[in-house]
């Protein structure tokens, strides 16, 4: 398996999480390189930051250009990662090759405003979104084969509008296996699209996404019921 994970230039912190591994690195596309294109196709709400905006189209770019990378190198089972990612369990050796594997990020309502927390019963290992959920968060998924890749591709580029990646990709009608539990987390650092973005929040490897406070919680619960053994 290739591992790359996205990093932008000044996310060193981060990039220097990743120098005893054998992941390869590959560079975040910044605000100030945001095509118009791509700016002015991108949905954001009215009152979302301008800043917030530019840094979703930028994360939008990052993750559309490693799929065209993998279209054009015909790369075999690529794990993305983006660079707040923190693996707690292991990457799985066997899994689908007709569609995207999440192996991390959270399930959520089909309407994002829809607060009401999803039930499902989940096994362990590979499962499939049930259609009224869809998996979002970006944060750790394998693309099988470059197929797969240029399928994503061609359903987001012939979008009337584009959304922030995770909501595309949930949206645009392929299956989405995820692993469980998941292979990584949330580290739980300010987000790089917004300095006022899911600062409190982390996707788990639950493929819940709750507060810092609520998941210290729950491992501490864990500990306790030996769960965590």
């Amino acid at each position: 398996m290739i591992t790359y994970y996205i990093n932008l230039d000044s996310a060193t912190v981060r990039k220097n999480k990743f120098e005893n591994t054998d992941y390869i690195r590959f560079r975040a596309t910044p605000r100030d390189e945001v095509p118009e294109l791509v700016d002015k196709k991108m949905h954001s709400m009215y009152n979302f930051p301008r800043q917030g905006h530019l840094g979703r189209c930028g994360c939008f770019l990052s993750h559309t250009k490693l799929l065209e990378k993998i279209v054009d190198e015909g790369l075999e089972d690529v794990l993305i990662l983006e660079d707040d990612a923190v693996q707690v369990n292991p990457i799985p050796i066997d899994y689908p090759r007709d569609s995207i594997v999440h192996i991390g990020g959270f399930i959520w309502n089909r309407r994002m405003m829809n607060e009401k927390k999803p039930k499902i019963n989940h096994k362990k290992g590979i499962n499939i979104c049930p259609d009224e959920y869809r998996v979002l968060g970006t944060i750790a998924y394998i693309i099988p084969t470059p197929e797969v890749a240029l399928t994503i591709l061609n359903k987001i580029y012939s979008s009337k509008r584009y959304r922030a990646i995770d909501i595309i990709i949930g949206n645009i009608g392929i299956k989405q296996y995820y692993n469980y539990p998941g292979s990584f987390r949330e580290e739980g650092s300010a987000s790089d699209i917004s300095t006022d973005y899911k600062k409190n929040r982390i996707q788990t490897e639950d493929f819940e996404f709750i507060t810092i406070n609520q998941y210290k919680n729950k491992i501490y619960l864990d500990n306790i019921n030996g769960k965590n053994k």
